[in-house]
Formats: structure tokens, C-alpha cells, sequence
């Protein structure tokens, strides 16, 4: 193994010259020391002794931080061709990282970690420069090949992070300092965010000096949890001994704050998996500095701008509830929730040009997920990059891609019998429930309502349409954040404890439901998309020709006339049955499942209860519930949720019972099923609604 290490860095120097002194090596010795060192990247995959002698050794790390100064000031000079050399280099760092504790601190020591800090710097700033405009497609493809070349570049870079953190309490809290910073790590190292610049200046500081390193950061004062440190002394005192030896060199907090508006879902694991590894609590891992990194996070304007990002990000890719980054990002968020801490991040989340923002609503998505139980991550992705992660899985010999397994990742619970398991959803707090419940009065409610008016009154002429502001883009924002809360609150509801919460909030949320639900009875109409019927003779037919053919599988015969012309026809009824309405104006925004959401809380908080039965009926809601048995394909199964809601109303209420008695039908509505078919309804002397065939005989 020693000879591997030599051959290394023998390599490292053909690579440093070629960096430093471009055209200096004859291209065929350039081209076989660049075969070289990809096939040292595969040892490093596939041999642990070969990642254990090269991540133990000083020497190593050493002239790696050489070459990468080198290559990386190449690349502020828009040396772009140099990229594919500088991946190699990545990837090997990050291979030696699995090697664990004595590697990560062997490249923090020699100050690989902060070049490489550095070089993301580099990437994000290049892969972000919009492309000029009016190019011809070759320059344009160029642009998008070379953007594509730093972003690789920047997916492997955050991998090597991710690594150089994991089980590794002194990395962990330096990653962090760099990522989101304090003010006392700035005063104790008397660094600001132009060292970067600074720093890279051509020649300015030899390449085999080492970074200096402050004495301490002062990590544990005065932050930890806003309480006064005396109460923290363990805590504190393990902060000041685990920042001694930070290191400043290309101190800039906030660098990665742009990384999700350039990447895609399965590009921003390593992102996400850094965040998790921060604050996360797993199996072996330290607590209370969890918990701290958690409340520094968000202590921080930098980790608040990062988190908000993620957020945003998962809301426009429309990530699936059961996709890696959704997961990792629930478990972030319910860090956030044990810390304490969720109703300070949604309130850090708030503009007030936003009824309610993208990352509040997203956050109330998140927080849906952690109260309901959920499958632990797959155990395919414990100890290794997850599925759809840029890095290819094999790990053959002709592949230049290390393997997943050398991407070093916590271990999550799994089940005993080695199945599937369930984490177990924490307990809903009262402070939660009671922050919601307030925000939602306070934020939404009433903007919420304003608007639904206004829809209203357009509708009915009181109001021109071009009173109506709002684009269909915010509408939809806001119905976002309304839905979510509702969604919640539902959740909410299903727990005792949460339930008496939502109940006895001053009264006011029920009211406040009662009324949205009222507004939205008044100012939104019923949308029915009913698919044709068809004639009675047709349909005998039909269910005859049925009678007599054979249910088989069999494959789609393209050749076959009848079966084309019987596929057509399929295609024109499921049009007519899926085929939504254009809502080109705003104004017609109809707010889907929120009378459905409505109703089933008030169904479920009215149950075996007097004071909420009495509310209602006080508000006029057992009219307005009345109302809603009727089909509306925009809040579906609204009928049947309806009449549960009126039996909770009416469960040992004389008054309510009283109410409904007297109600008489007033009308009966004609309905073009029953006329198809030959009926009528009519209302008796009795007055209940009967059938009749339309030539005068009574059903």
C-alpha cells in the first residue's frame, strides 16, 4: 500500500503542473497520469485497506490541497476545461472520507475542506451566471454543458461535506459555523466575509502553508436555546472545546443558499442529508449538540434563508410524500418541532405580501407528515447515497464513479424482524395546536373571507371584475396555505387533548369556520362534471352484449378496426368525464375540499358535544351545513360528510332537532338523470320529496 500512496502522489504533482503551468507535460504523459488517476479513484472505491493508507496519510492530504488550490484558481480564471480533472480529485477526497474520524480530521488539518469550501463557492457563483442571450445553438450548448460541468462538480463537492461531518462532533459544528456562522466566531477570529476574496489572490501565500486556526469560536455563548449559558454549562463547555481549532480560511456563511435554485430532486440529497446529520438525532449521536446546531440553524439569518430555500424547493417540484428528500426533510423539520422551535420558523417565514407564503405552507405540509405515522427510509438508503442520486450504484471496474457505499450516512430505526417499520409520531403539544389555531384566525381567516366576498359579489354584479386584483397564481398560493392549515387542524381534531384545544380557542375558531363555510356557500357554486347518459335502449343493449361476451386479458390488438373505434370511444367519454373546467379569471376560483375540510371539523369537534352543537346553531351553521348535502365535485363525498356533520349537530339537541323539524321543502329541483330516465320529483302533501313517472303513475 505504501507504493500507492507514492504512485498518488506522483500524480498529484503531473496534475498540479498541469494547473499551474498549462502545456509544461508532453499530452500523451497529461493523458496517462489523468487514466492514472481515475483508476486510483476506483481502488479507493472498491478497497477499504486502499482508502484507509491513503486517508491516513498526512503527506496525502497534503499535496491533494496543493493540487486543488491549484485547480481552483484555475477555475477563477474561467479555466472551465479543467472541471473533469477537479472532479477526479473530489471524488478521491470524498472516497478517503469513509475511512472515518482520522481522515476527516487529517483533511481538515491540512485545509482540503476549506479549498473545498472554496471550490462550491466557484460552482454556485458559475453554475448560476444566466447564459447570454441571442448565442447560436453550438455557444448555447456549450454554456449548458459547462453550467453542467460545475454543477456535477457541486453535487460531489456537497457529498465530500456530508462525509467529512458524519459521527464526527468537532467537523459537524465547524461545517456548521461556516455554513450559517455566529457573531462570536467572527470576533474570535477576527475574519469577515471579504477573506475569501482576499485569499485567492494569485501567489499571495505559499502553497504548503497550513491555515491558521483560531483558538475558539465562543460557539457556546449566549445562543444555546436563548437561555442564559449557567443553565447549559456542559453543553456550553463542550461547544468552546469542540470549536478550538476552527478554521477561518474562506469564511463566508450563507454559500450555500442558492444550491436548491440549481438543483433538481434527486441532485439535492446531499444538500438535505447534511442538514439531517446536523440536527437529526439518531442512533450514537450526541443530543444536546444536536439540538444546539438545530437552534443555531435557525438563530441565524443564513440558516433560515437555507431552510426557507428548501422549502420552496420541495413545494415547486411537487415531491412525492414517499420520495427520499420529502422523508429526510420531514425529519428535519420534526428536529425543528422537539426543539421547540416550529412556531419561531413559520413566523420567520412570514411576508406580508403573503397571506401565507410558499414555506409556510410547505412547513404545515411537513408537519402534517410528522404527527401521522410513518414508514421508517428504506433501509436501502442507510449507509449509502439514496436512490436517483447522481453518483451511478455500480461499482464495476469500468465505471469512474465511486459506489454509493462509500457515502457515509446515519443509521435510521428499523423494525426488529427486519420489515418495514413505523416511527412513531410525537405528541401534539398544547402550544401547537394554540399557535395554529391563532395564526390561522389572525393571518388568514379574515383576508380569506374578504376575498371569497368579493368573489361573491362579482358574481352577482355588485362589483365589476376588475375589483378583483389578484392573479390565479396568488389565489393559488394562498388556497395552498388554507388547505394545509385545514389539513391540519383535521389532524388536530383526531387527538382528545388537540381536540379540547381547537374547541375551547375563545370560541373563535368554530365561529370562524361556521362563517368561511357560510361565505363560501353564498359566493361559490356547485360544480357537477356528470358524464352523459345514455338512453335507456342503448344502455339495454349494452348490458346484453355484455351478457353474452367473455371477460378475458388479452393484449391490445392495433389491427383491429373495431377494437380502434371502441378505444375512440373510451377516449371521448373519459374527456367528457375528466375534462376540467377552464378558469381563466380569478374571480371564478372555486377553493376545492375546503367546504369538505370545513365540515368534517365540524362534524368531528361536534360530537358528543353540547357547547360546540349550541355554537353552530347560535351562528347559523346547521342551515349552512344543510345546504351542503348535495354533490359537489369539487369537494367530494361533501353529501355524505354533510349528513354525518348534521347527525353529530343533532345527537341529543332538542334545540337543533327543533330547528330542523321545521323546515319544510320548498321546491323541488329538477334533475336531468331523473328525466333521462322517465322521473320527476314532486313534494307530497306531507311535504316530502317523491318520484313520479313523467306520463302521471307515482314510484
Amino acid at each position: 500500500m505504501n507504493l500507492i500512496e507514492d504512485l498518488l502522489i506522483t500524480l498529484l504533482f503531473g496534475a498540479e503542473a498541469s494547473f499551474t503551468h498549462p502545456g509544461i507535460l508532453i499530452p500523451t504523459v497529461e493523458s496517462t497520469g489523468d487514466t492514472e488517476l481515475k483508476s486510483v479513484v476506483k481502488h479507493t472505491q472498491r478497497s477499504r485497506e486502499a482508502r484507509e493508507a491513503l486517508g491516513y496519510s498526512a503527506r496525502v492530504w497534503k499535496y491533494m490541497t496543493q493540487t486543488l488550490t491549484a485547480g481552483n484558481d484555475q477555475l477563477m480564471q474561467n479555466k472551465h476545461h479543467l472541471l473533469p480533472k477537479i472532479w477526479d480529485l473530489i471524488l478521491l477526497a470524498r472516497n478517503l472520507l469513509a475511512a472515518k474520524e482520522k481522515a476527516q480530521n487529517l483533511a481538515a488539518e491540512e485545509g482540503y475542506d476549506a479549498e473545498v469550501r472554496r471550490l462550491l463557492s466557484i460552482c454556485v457563483e458559475k453554475a448560476s451566471k444566466p447564459i447570454p442571450p441571442n448565442l447560436d445553438k453550438s455557444a448555447h450548448d456549450k454554456e449548458l454543458q459547462m453550467k453542467g460541468g460545475y454543477k456535477k462538480v457541486m453535487i460531489t463537492a456537497l457529498q465530500f461535506l456530508n462525509n467529512l461531518m458524519t459521527c464526527n462532533e468537532t467537523r459537524k459544528l465547524h461545517v456548521w459555523l461556516h455554513l450559517f456562522g455566529t457573531p462570536s466566531s467572527l470576533h474570535a477570529t477576527g475574519t469577515n466575509n471579504s477573506t475569501m476574496g482576499k485569499s485567492t489572490g494569485k501567489g499571495k501565500a505559499k502553497k504548503s502553508s497550513k491555515p491558521q486556526h483560531s483558538s475558539g469560536s465562543g460557539v457556546g455563548v449566549g445562543f444555546v436555546g436563548g437561555m442564559p449559558v449557567a443553565h447549559h454549562n456542559e453543553t456550553a463547555a463542550k461547544c468552546n472545546s469542540l470549536s478550538a481549532g476552527f478554521n477561518a480560511k474562506y469564511y463566508k456563511p450563507g454559500f450555500l443558499t442558492d444550491v436548491p435554485r440549481l438543483l433538481q430532486p434527486d441532485e439535492i440529497e446531499p444538500l438535505l442529508m447534511i442538514l439531517q446529520s446536523g440536527i437529526v438525532t439518531f442512533q450514537g449521536s450526541d443530543d444536546a449538540m444536536q439540538s444546539v446546531r438545530c437552534k443555531l440553524m435557525l438563530a441565524q439569518g443564513y440558516g433560515r434563508s437555507l431552510l426557507r430555500e428548501v422549502l420552496v424547493f420541495l413545494g415547486a417540484w411537487e415531491v412525492d410524500e414517499e420520495d427520499f428528500c420529502h422523508r429526510v426533510l420531514g425529519q428535519i423539520v420534526e428536529s425543528i418541532l422537539l426543539n421547540g422551535l416550529i412556531p419561531y420558523a413559520y413566523e420567520c417565514f412570514r411576508d406580508e405580501k403573503d397571506i401565507v407564503t410558499p414555506a409556510q405552507s410547505v412547513l404545515l405540509k411537513l408537519l402534517v407528515s410528522v404527527y401521522r405515522p410513518q414508514a421508517a427510509i428504506p433501509a436501502h438508503s442507510q449507509g449509502e447515497w439514496p436512490r436517483g442520486s447522481p453518483i451511478p450504484t455500480g461499482a464495476s471496474a469500468s465505471s469512474n464513479h465511486p459506489s454509493r457505499e462509500l457515502s457515509v450516512a446515519p443509521k435510521h430505526p428499523t423494525s426488529v424482524d427486519g420489515g418495514e417499520s413505523l416511527d412513531q409520531p410525537p405528541a401534539i403539544e398544547s402550544a401547537i395546536p394554540t399557535f395554529f389555531a391563532n395564526a390561522f384566525r389572525k393571518q388568514v381567516l379574515n383576508q380569506v373571507i374578504k376575498i371569497v366576498q368579493l368573489q361573491g359579489a362579482i358574481r352577482s354584479g355588485e362589483e365589476k371584475k376588475e375589483a378583483f386584483e389578484l392573479s390565479l397564481w396568488d389565489l393559488d398560493r394562498i388556497y395552498e396555505g388554507v388547505y394545509q392549515f385545514l389539513e391540519l387542524f383535521v389532524l388536530f381534531s383526531e387527538d382528545e387533548e388537540a381536540k379540547k384545544i381547537l374547541i375551547t380557542n375563545e370560541r373563535g375558531l368554530m365561529a370562524d369556520l361556521v362563517r368561511l363555510l357560510g361565505e363560501l356557500d353564498k359566493a361559490i357554486p356547485r360544480y357537477l362534471a356528470l358524464k352523459a347518459v345514455k338512453p335507456p335502449e342503448t344502455a339495454k343493449k349494452e348490458e346484453k352484449k355484455q351478457e353474452n361476451s367473455y371477460m378475458v386479458e388479452r393484449p391490445f390488438d392495433i389491427g383491429s378496426e373495431g377494437t380502434e373505434n371502441d378505444d375512440d370511444d373510451g377516449e371521448d367519454d373519459d374527456d367528457d368525464e375528466d375534462n376540467d373546467r377552464e378558469l381563466v379569471e380569478p374571480e371564478e376560483f372555486t377553493w376545492p375540499n375546503v367546504k369538505r375540510f370545513i365540515v368534517i371539523l365540524l362534524s368531528t369537534l361536534a360530537w358528543h358535544n353540547r357547547d360546540v352543537q349550541d355554537l353552530v346553531r347560535d351562528k347559523g351553521g346547521l342551515h349552512v351545513v344543510l345546504n351542503q348535502c348535495k354533490v359537489d365535485d369539487d369537494n367530494p363525498y361533501i353529501r355524505e360528510h354533510s349528513i354525518l356533520c348534521i347527525r353529530a349537530l343533532l345527537q341529543n339537541n332538542k334545540e337543533n332537532q327543533k330547528i330542523v323539524e321545521e323546515l319544510n321543502a320548498k321546491e323541488a329541483v329538477p334533475s336531468e338523470v331523473l328525466d333521462k330516465h322517465g322521473y320527476e320529483p314532486f313534494i307530497d302533501d306531507k311535504g316530502r320529496v317523491r318520484l313520479k313517472r313523467t306520463d302521471g303513475e307515482k314510484a
